[in-house]
């Protein structure tokens, strides 16, 4: 729009990391294509190729989103020795390079990138175990004069978020009138205090232990933790923040090496605390510290603490491929004092190690071959060892001659892929060009069906159907679905997927056939090896287990533990008197305010849509998408945005006052100017009141707003 001009013009870089883990180097002779993952506001995915003889030959970097301008980026790979023997092999580009938008030559949106000169010719360097690594920075030139303007509103005044605000909670005690705890433990004779809600909340454990609690105010003792390492842990239980320190004021060899033993022992004690209480993200925050510190002294050590842990086989793997990195190594931690002394008091838990350690020796590439197809491309798989993740894999199901096959095919007949795997599940697509009912007949209806018996098993995932235009002049038909299969519901259907006339006239190649792509994401509850495989299947991308924000949110879903209700235009909404007065007092002075013996609170003057999104982002730290919450037409946009700004400012949120600051900026224009500068007024928004004083004045644009109030 012109009046963008009016702004001093801006440039920022923005900088997106993806590390690529690439297992089974050797028996590659294709082409490998990443997880997608974001940079700038744009997603983009790492294409590796690689000759006959499985050595990498080049890298190329993919733009998987369709932006509306062209985007401009720099980029770096960086290839490192994984036992830091020697420096990282690297690699910077000299110049930017520009992706087109959307609609122009699709050919444009791969940037081949060099492979590091250091790499060449000593391959076996960054190699190991057959897996190589490869990081990947991206830095998008972001150049947006409003933006930039518009941005600088939400940065204003930010309020402490949900970490900061909980961990106030720490500091309380039983005189605090507001949010006194209400659990006390007693660690090493010292007592110390929580909240049962916030604790049942994050551990499974503590929500069980709590469950068996029978007297009010009892005292639970601890015996087999120190105190500084169950504070450490309650820490974290309420921030996410993992009280490790690296010891970088630390001055002297000496020092440094002392300081780094205590980080390890300290992330060693946490470990065990994570596996008792089931905190998956923090054990796996431990987990990643203490990987990165192996060593000839610590690797046995590391392995006696996890032995027996079957949520710590991440680190187990680590210790063992440290172990088999080379002969020397092993050589090395058999003659240290650690190692004979398990040998005298733990001969059976050597034995095991020696047999995981042989294990690996004899079967160094093995994988899991799909023979469900003779058609099948070479596979393409990752193996990781996880307790609690997200597995997401990607099938591309490629159909020849769509249409052909569409007039050979009987009403109600299907089109049926192979079956592929993700998550340790089997899957299968099924299209169906021609339904029963007649209004079906105008739609192509895609189905994914679960293959696998899930016998007791709730399999929750998030399901994402897209089909892509080869030519990319149109952007993608997609639809994203969140969903559970069991022994009841195998298959997730989408009757109306995509119209006949459009997958025609948009979506066909040049040789006539129609690509459809799947993404599953699957949540696994339980220990489980992961290969994928399957005609076009990414490499796994863990994502680490839910933090504070994910729990409060399923504590607000659930409305387990709540004890206190809103009444909105007649919609009764359960909450926490906790959570509401940990983070927002105003609302809080409500709740403490009604006089009833049923703890209902009643909000006037307020939509009850409106008030759900405070809740949400009461709890969340987050607002939900606002294509969620209105239409497509500006109106609706505006006037939801004025909603929740109002509600905002009544419960003093900052934070989610900015954001819609930020919104009704955006949609500033002529004819709602003086309207918004008056909302704007009215909540004491002055940037946004800035903002809007500035559009008015701008030359061009003066004369047109005078006229949408009858001046001339």
């Amino acid at each position: 729009m012109a009046h963008k001009a009016a702004w001093a013009h801006t440039s920022t870089l923005v900088r997106g990391t993806h590390e690529f883990r690439i297992v089974g180097v050797a028996i590659r002779s294709s082409t490998i294509t990443s997880g997608d993952f974001h940079a700038g506001g744009h997603t983009w995915a790492l294409s590796c190729g690689f000759d006959d003889d499985g050595h990498l030959a080049s890298i190329s970097l993919e733009l998987l989103s369709y932006p509306e301008d062209d985007v401009v980026a720099l980029a770096n790979i960086r290839i490192e020795d994984p036992l830091r023997r020697r420096p990282a092999a690297v690699w910077r580009s000299e110049g930017a390079h520009t992706f087109p938008y959307w609609n122009t030559d699709s050919d444009n949106r791969s940037w081949e990138l060099s492979v590091p000169a250091g790499f060449h010719g000593r391959e076996e360097r960054y190699v190991i175990d057959d897996c190589l690594t490869i990081h990947c920075s991206v830095d998008v030139l972001q150049e947006e004069c409003r933006e930039v303007r518009v941005e600088n509103i939400a940065t204003v005044g930010t309020p402490p978020g949900i970490s900061k605000d909980l961990g106030k909670l720490l500091l309380l005690d039983e005189s605090s009138e507001v949010g006194r705890p209400d659990v006390t433990f007693v660690v090493e004779e010292a007592e110390i205090q929580a909240h049962k809600l916030v604790l049942a909340m994050r551990s499974p454990v503590f929500a069980a232990e709590f469950r068996w609690q029978t007297e009010e105010g009892e005292r639970i003792r601890i015996d087999d933790m120190s105190a500084s390492i169950f504070r450490s842990m309650l820490r974290f239980i309420y921030t996410d923040e993992l009280p490790i320190k690296r010891s970088n004021d630390v001055s002297g060899a000496s020092k440094v090496k002392y300081a780094e033993k205590r980080r390890e022992a300290m992330a060693l004690d946490l470990l065990v605390a994570a596996d008792r209480y089931d905190l998956d993200r923090l054990r796996l925050m431990c987990e990643n510290i203490l990987s990165e510190s192996i060593d000839v002294a610590s690797v046995m050590p590391m392995l006696m603490v996890v032995h027996g842990r079957h949520s710590c086989r991440q680190l187990e793997a680590s210790c063992i491929e440290y172990l088999v990195s080379d002969p020397d190594v092993y050589a090395a931690v058999k003659a240290t004092e650690e190692y004979k002394e398990l040998k005298e008091r733990c001969s059976s838990f050597l034995l095991d190690v020696t047999e995981k350690v042989a294990t690996v020796n004899m079967f160094p590439n093995s994988r899991s071959l799909s023979t469900s197809s003779s058609k099948m491309q070479p596979q393409k798989s990752a193996s990781t060892h996880y307790s609690r993740m997200v597995v997401e894999g990607t099938h591309e199901f490629r159909i020849p001659q769509f249409f052909a096959m569409q007039r050979s095919s009987e009403v109600g007949e299907s089109i049926d892929s192979c079956k592929f795997q993700v998550g340790g599940y089997d899957w299968m697509l099924r299209v169906y060009p021609l339904l029963p009912h007649d209004h079906a007949k105008l739609y192509i209806s895609i189905y994914l069906h679960l293959l696998t018996n899930p016998r007791a098993a709730n399999i929750r995932t998030s399901l994402t159907f897209r089909i892509g235009d080869p030519s990319g002049k149109f952007p993608p038909t997609k639809l994203s679905v969140e969903t559970s299969f069991d022994s009841n519901t195998t298959k997730c259907a989408c009757p109306e997927f995509i119209t006949w006339e459009s997958a025609k006239s948009q979506y066909l190649a040049h040789d006539g056939s129609l690509t459809i792509r799947c993404n599953i994401a699957v949540a696994k509850d339980k220990y489980t090896s992961i290969s994928n495989s399957t005609t076009s299947i990414k490499a796994t991308v863990p994502v680490p287990p839910s933090n504070i924000a994910w729990h409060l949110e399923q504590l607000l879903v659930t409305e387990q533990g709540s004890d206190i209700t809103f009444l909105v235009e007649e919609t009764q909404i359960r909450a926490h008197s906790l959570v509401i007065a940990t983070r927002s007092p105003v609302l809080y002075e409500a709740v403490a305010a009604a006089s009833n013996g049923d703890h209902v609170i009643q909000i006037d003057n307020m939509k009850a849509a409106t008030f759900k999104v405070i809740l949400h982002f009461i709890y969340t730290d987050e607002l939900p998408p606002i294509e969620d919450l209105v239409s497509k037409d500006a109106k609706d946009v505006r006037v939801i945005a004025r909603d929740i700004l109002t509600a905002a400012s009544r419960f003093c949120l900052q934070r989610t006052k900015a954001m819609f600051e930020n919104i009704l900026a955006d949609l500033v224009s002529k004819e709602n100017v003086l309207s918004t500068l008056r909302i704007a007024r009215q909540h004491r928004c002055s940037k946004l009141e800035d903002y809007c004083i500035e559009f008015i004045l701008m030359p061009h644009m003066t004369k047109d707003v005078m006229k949408t109030i009858g001046l001339d």
